[in-house]
């Protein structure tokens, strides 16, 4: 079945999309998303081949072999799909180069919605959990039976109009970006896990049994400019001063742990908030090495640490007082499975999410491409949270290697609310945000221009405070007072503005806004009732 072999097309396939951001503004959102599912599609293919690997003497392997064989044929098929569509890159045309991606997006979304009514990204959505859930079964673990029952009806359905449709390729006749060549009268698909490498595919190499991506710089690669993944991944970068090669002999003091505002952050108490869709399983794909932590010691301070999946993965935060310098080690230890640890500095990473879990990923030089790196599974809305808004915020204020921050907003949540206040004598950005699985609500406040812009300064989860009619009041024209509000602070430079009575305040920069904002909370209060 070679799953990693359809696990790495699926991340080519992301690397295509990449492509299209720029060109596409106005659907960044639908394409991130299908970035975020390609990767966990991904990822899920190479936990399930492991899995595999080692039960295929167990009984539950024959519960789920015919499943996987189904599965992964129709993911084959769509894959094979957006590969032919995207050729059409190829065709000589005379638009500009944001004109044929436009174009062809257009293609993709309308084949996929006629083909099964649903887009390319819910598509994915349903392969991906299929795969989560056929994992659990191989490894015991309990399923709900009424999802992983609608889930198998979607893909044989799916695949049975895969295995039995002729295409029509006028149905798209319109919205060919040049000179349509002729249509011809039906699509025979090839069997997708024996056909050759696709020579068209202008972005993505098709690979099939064990095939190994060939060398980015190599002139053998296909695609345009002869490089269709952009520039190489960004090596594991090591562990020196950003101006020296070797380490300092010298131990920093744990004094700025004492003062750093994460540890506060992750002591705080804070209520919960469940998910109701569980990601993957959390994993590190790093490059194993073993002596880092004791090289970390000598020049870094640990902030925190943060155990996953009963302390089988245990992640920890450093942080360098000379120049905050940031870094994420990664340690696993799980039965039957050699134990390994990285670390890279958080400005080598970007983090998406997928469900419950939170995937850091390493773009490539280009940033083009991302390479999946870690994935972090969270049980509650809030430790997801914290974690994200920290992962941002540690990454902003590193002085070592200062980047554009692109990954400050978290797919899954709804934007309710946003406006400007004047917090502690500066300009904030205040928004109020809906978690679309967990349901959560919270309120950020963020950077609202310089260097450090959209850089989160505070966040407050209020899930269970706007329901109740005394939490919240009007003090005066562009004041609101609240009760109670939890914040958790990123930065140690800020101090929350309170009224003479102790009570939390939000200062508008418009009287207007505090009006909408008053309003947008009732209306969500009278939502949980």
């Amino acid at each position: 079945m070679a799953l990693i072999a359809v696990a790495e097309s699926a991340q080519d396939m992301a690397a295509a999309f990449h492509k299209f951001l720029d060109p596409v503004p106005e659907s960044a959102a639908e394409i991130n998303g299908l970035l975020s599912e390609l990767y966990a599609i991904s990822s899920a293919l190479r936990d399930l081949n492991t899995a595999i690997a080692v039960s295929l003497h167990n009984p539950r392997y024959s519960l789920i072999s015919d499943h996987v064989r189904d599965s992964i044929k129709s993911l084959r098929y769509t894959i094979d799909d957006v590969r032919r569509l995207i050729a059409g890159l190829r065709r000589p045309i005379y638009l500009s180069d944001s004109a044929a991606y436009r174009g062809v997006w257009r293609e993709i979304s309308l084949y996929f919605q006629n083909e099964s009514s649903t887009s390319l990204c819910l598509r994915l959505e349903f392969y991906r959990r299929f795969f989560h859930s056929l994992l659990r079964i191989l490894e015991g673990l309990p399923v709900d039976r009424r999802e992983f029952n609608s889930l198998q009806d979607r893909i044989d359905g799916l695949l049975s109009v895969q295995n039995t449709s002729t295409r029509l390729e006028d149905e798209l006749a319109g919205m060919h970006l040049g000179n349509p060549e002729p249509p011809r009268r039906s699509f025979e698909r090839p069997r997708p896990l024996n056909d050759p490498p696709s020579p068209e595919s202008p972005i993505f190499q098709h690979r099939g049994g064990g095939g190994r991506r060939p060398d980015p710089r190599s002139p053998l690669s296909p695609g345009f400019d002869q490089n269709p993944f952009g520039a190489p991944f960004a090596p594991e970068v090591p562990l020196s001063p950003t101006t020296a090669s070797t380490f300092s002999t010298q131990s920093s003091s744990n004094n700025s742990v004492l003062t750093h505002w994460v540890p506060r952050v992750f002591d705080q108490s804070r209520s919960t908030t469940p998910f109701r869709t569980i990601g993957q399983t959390s994993a590190c794909f790093g490059t194993d090495m073993p002596n880092v932590s004791t090289k970390l010691a000598e020049e870094y301070d640990k902030l925190q640490e943060l155990p996953f999946e009963n302390s089988e993965l245990i992640i920890r935060l450093y942080f360098r007082p000379s120049d905050s310098r940031a870094r994420i080690h990664c340690r696993t230890s799980r039965p039957n499975r050699p134990r390994m640890q990285c670390c890279l500095p958080l400005t080598s990473l970007e983090v998406f999410r997928v469900d419950s879990c939170l995937q850091l990923c390493r773009p490539s030089h280009s940033r083009r491409t991302f390479q999946l790196w870690t994935a972090l599974r969270f049980i509650s809305y809030e430790r997801m949270i914290l974690f994200f808004c920290t992962f941002i915020a540690l990454k902003a204020q590193d002085a070592g290697d200062p980047v554009q921050i692109t990954d400050h907003e978290l797919r899954g949540e709804d934007l309710q609310w946003s406006g400007i206040i004047l917090d502690d004598h500066y300009e904030h950005a205040l928004r109020l945000f809906k978690d679309r699985d967990s349901g959560g609500l919270r309120l950020q406040a963020s950077i609202e221009s310089g260097e450090l812009n959209k850089t989160p300064v505070w966040t407050a989860f209020i899930t269970h405070n706007v329901s109740s009619p005394s939490w919240m009041w009007q003090a005066a024209r562009k004041i609101v007072h609240l009760a109670d509000l939890q914040r958790y602070i990123f930065t140690t430079e800020y101090t929350p503005r309170l009224g003479p009575g102790g009570e939390h305040e939000l200062r508008f920069l418009h009287s207007n806004d505090a009006i909408t904002f008053m309003e947008r909370i009732d209306i969500l209060a009278a939502e949980q009732v």
